[in-house]
């Protein structure tokens, strides 16, 4: 058979069918077409042939005869170099990926295998079709095969539609339903145009990625949607829409419960803390514990309807056991002592588009060396061969590095830090999942060190 990089001398009216085909190649290439997340599109190469595509990467009996009609084809033997092969994704062969369970808070998570609920441990392999869901106060991450990461929210439900990778694209290809809940999704791997589709679905929206860090959310009782992009671009859709919004860093897109996105929208900044003061005598909304100790206090910007408060178990951040909406930006504790209490606090807009978060450990501090310290701990529950980097970021020059060692693990697994001064800190966590890989956890905080004489 005559290869696709070669013409044979074709008769008039084929001559007209080879230069509009190659139009079309011109046209295409100098306009941004919508994305068609159910085809892929493939740039003929030399020595291609229509009949060796089919062979090598397609399945079923007429998937020649298909891309035969789909693509309009008159003569496969007059096809340029470079023409662009539309083919349906349900044509493509395939083999299954996966997801690995990379780390888990408690022992009630469970995955459906069938009618039966499985309780999930880390390490283990999810595959596509696997549905997960996670009760109130626990928390769950997963690893993608292109080292994306899913992390889901206390209360969320999620299936995992579609986990498959093919030849023809660098990416697996990826689909996510989210029935209940928020997700944060991290995608390192920047994906190009033309590679696997990423989308998060939700009842009333579609997000799709390239490769960008972001996070959706759904209320199944109010049916609303949200979509927030903290790095790259996302394309968000409402169910009921037709045109696709573009979300840059920085912007979030609401979608209603008929399925209609409202417009674009910037994210809040975090709110920020002013005080923590004895809350005796109290009478805020959010103090509705009269025997709490402290009350904590913030400044949230004036476009924010809500703030956000989520407690995390450790310096970390990896987990989130509560979550609580506030209508003034602060709130009361009891648990107020020299172990630091954890906090992610976040605005609301009037829209439910949750703003950039800030977070936060904050302690009634003690004096050591005439400076106010705090104790804080990282969870290293379940982590094989953990190596903890911490450094205190300085406002001028490098940053200190205060702990970079490999963690003995020991029988309560926690590893506390005792005498830690206020200030901004970041740390890095390393451990081992599986023989042949390495995780990789990191994040910031600010620390808060109460004068305990207030």
């Amino acid at each position: 058979m005559t290869p696709l990089a070669l013409t044979l001398w074709p008769s008039t009216r084929a001559l007209r069918h080879w230069l509009a085909g190659l139009l079309a190649v011109l046209v295409a290439s100098s306009a941004m077409a919508a994305e068609d997340e159910d085809h892929l599109l493939y740039k003929l190469q030399p020595r291609d042939t229509l009949l060796s595509l089919v062979s090598q990467y397609m399945q079923g009996p007429d998937a020649l005869a298909q891309i035969v009609k789909l693509n309009k084809i008159f003569n496969p033997n007059t096809m340029p170099v470079g023409y662009q092969l539309k083919i349906p994704r349900n044509l493509i062969k395939y083999t299954p990926s996966t997801a690995t369970v990379t780390r888990l808070n408690c022992r009630t998570i469970t995955r459906l295998e069938g009618d039966t609920a499985v309780h999930v441990q880390s390490g283990d392999t999810l595959a596509e079709g696997a549905v997960l869901r996670i009760p109130a106060g626990c928390q769950l991450a997963v690893t993608l095969e292109d080292a994306s990461v899913l992390r889901m929210m206390s209360g969320a439900v999620i299936k995992l539609k579609t986990l498959r990778r093919n030849m023809l694209e660098n990416s697996p290809e990826v689909r996510v339903e989210l029935l209940d809940g928020r997700v944060e999704v991290d995608v390192p791997r920047k994906r190009q145009g033309g590679d696997a589709p990423f989308e998060i679905r939700t009842p009333t929206s579609v997000a799709g990625v390239r490769g960008t860090e972001f996070r959706v959310g759904f209320d199944a009782r109010k049916r609303n949607s949200q979509v927030e992009v903290l790095t790259g671009v996302v394309a968000a859709q409402g169910s009921a829409d037709r045109a696709v919004q573009r979300a840059n860093a920085g912007q979030g897109v609401p979608i209603e419960a008929d399925g209609k996105a409202l417009p674009v929208e910037n994210l809040l900044v975090a709110p920020r803390f002013v005080l923590g003061a004895v809350a005796g005598g109290s009478t805020s909304a959010n103090n509705a514990n009269s025997s709490a100790d402290w009350l904590l206090k913030f400044n949230a910007p004036p476009e924010a309807k809500q703030t956000v408060v989520r407690r995390s178990e450790d310096a970390s951040f990896s987990f989130i056991y509560s979550e609580e909406l506030l209508g003034q930006p602060e709130l009361a504790v009891s648990d107020f002592g020299s172990k630091t209490v954890f906090q992610q606090w976040a605005s609301v807009s009037a829209t439910g588009i949750t703003g950039y978060s800030a977070n936060y450990g904050i302690c009634k501090g003690y004096k050591r060396l005439d400076v106010w310290r705090c104790n804080i701990n990282f969870n290293m529950t379940g982590l094989t061969n953990p190596r903890l980097r911490f450094e205190k970021l300085e406002e001028k020059g490098a940053a200190l590095v205060i702990l970079d060692q490999d963690i003995k693990i020991t029988a309560n697994d926690q590893l506390v830090l005792r005498g830690v001064p206020s200030g901004q800190y970041q740390w890095k966590l390393d451990y081992d999942l599986g023989a042949n890989r390495r995780v990789t956890l990191n994040g910031q905080f600010e620390l808060i060190a109460i004068p305990s004489e207030q």
